[in-house]
């Protein structure tokens, strides 16, 4: 059944037709649509899942992702986001000790922001030597 795609209203009237296919306008809303999402198909699925395969595994950037896809940067920054914001919230256990922020590290020492430490973001535990600073 064809409902609005803005407020799932089931009252419209057809409105000429556009790419020859036929164009709809809910009474409820004023939306002017057309049935079905003709954005997507098999190959942009494709490019997506592979956008994201590349981005998880290799650490790409998104413009080296676009030049190798055939795609506009921003659109693969927009597919990694949107697959990104997909997954379930992570669960980190109560065991953990010690966390590195490595490339965090090499930015903050970069901008001279004052610290010239490591950032320490548990204490350290159930170590036979003590931590020794440089």
């Amino acid at each position: 059944m064809l409902v609005c795609k803005r407020c799932d209203g089931q009252q419209f009237i057809k409105k000429g037709t556009v790419s020859g296919k036929q164009r709809y306008k809910c009474k409820e809303c004023n939306l002017h649509f057309r049935e079905g999402n003709n954005r997507t198909h098999d190959k942009i699925v494709a490019k997506k899942a592979l956008c994201v395969l590349l981005y998880s595994m290799a650490k790409g950037s998104f413009r080296m992702l676009g030049r190798i896809l055939d795609t506009h940067y921003t659109l693969v920054y927009r597919w990694i986001r949107e697959f990104g914001e997909s997954l379930p919230e992570p669960v980190v256990s109560g065991n953990v000790t010690e966390m590195e922020f490595d490339a965090m590290w090499h930015f903050l020492r970069q901008k001279n922001s004052g610290f010239s430490k490591p950032l320490i973001v548990a204490p350290l535990r159930n170590y036979s030597k003590p931590y020794k600073e440089n």
